[in-house]
């Protein structure tokens, strides 16, 4: 129904704190900051895939109220799968962001010293 919101409003503060690093972010020291911008574009490649899924299935209009769960009086369990499904999905994303950030930095240490 709408479990895509989830990931886009985590995506939307990821982006939020990007640009509040400005330059910083690509100079700190930190790999997870560095790394922001792998997270954002994570969260917003799955959030559109899933809301082009949702289109596909009828489950988002082109017309007000957009989400057919509203108009059929299903408000309730739209916000749950968005409780439930569309946290777990976000949670998920950064969990695996957050793997492929250790390997990544634990890859360019074990190169640092190979090519000084």
């Amino acid at each position: 129904m709408a479990c895509f919101t989830a990931p886009l409003a985590q995506a939307l503060v990821v982006t939020a704190a990007k640009s509040a690093c400005k330059g910083g972010a690509a100079k700190s020291r930190n790999p997870f900051v560095r790394r922001l911008g792998w997270l954002q574009k994570m969260l917003f490649g799955g959030s559109f895939l899933l809301a082009v899924e949702h289109v596909w299935h009828g489950e988002i209009t082109w017309k007000y109220p957009f989400l057919t769960a509203v108009k059929d009086g299903n408000t309730a369990d739209m916000l749950h799968e968005i409780a439930t499904l569309g946290v777990a999905m976000a949670v998920l994303i950064t969990v695996v962001w957050a793997g492929m950030v250790l390997v990544s930095s634990a890859l360019e240490k074990r190169r640092a010293p190979q090519e000084a």
